[in-house]
């Protein structure tokens, strides 16, 4: 039984080593207004509202939103220009809209897995295909148009 317990607390831990971040904000990480605004500048638009949980934010900067919830949690994000990069922490640089989709090719924890096409010809590939943290990537023509991670519930 130990055993077992102690596999799954490894398996844990190489999950949670790659993190699902937006130039170096991670996934849970937790921001107040002030910070946000001091790393990105001042939001285009900005959303809040109160629920059981606390807080919950959204931040537009132009096509692209972040979302905190639980009074200043970083949940989720879409990304749509290329002001903004993903997965800085795993890959020099990061990814970021308009980079093709080549440059995964090497990526530590496996290339992209195709996962479906839309009607206007675009593909969706996730990344981390491994657990239900996903980061999708929308491709048109290989170039990536789009980046999001949705926070499992």
């Amino acid at each position: 039984m130990k055993r077992i317990i102690l596999i799954g607390f490894i398996i844990a831990l190489s999950i949670n080593a790659f993190a699902q971040d937006v130039d170096g904000m991670c996934v849970d990480q937790k921001m107040t207004y002030a910070q946000v605004v001091a790393k990105f500048g001042k939001p285009n638009k900005y959303r809040k509202q109160y629920d059981e949980f606390g807080l919950t934010e959204d931040y537009f900067y132009g096509k692209t939103w972040f979302h905190f919830e639980e009074t200043g949690k970083f949940k989720n994000f879409v990304i749509r220009d290329r002001r903004f990069a993903a997965l800085t922490l795993d890959i020099d640089g990061g990814i970021r809209v308009g980079d093709p989709l080549s440059k995964l090719d090497n990526f530590k924890s496996g290339k992209p897995q195709y996962v479906k096409d839309y009607e206007n010809g675009d593909k969706q590939y996730s990344v981390y295909n491994y657990c239900d943290d996903h980061v999708y990537l929308r491709v048109r023509d290989g170039i990536i148009v789009k980046i999001l991670y949705d926070y499992p519930v």
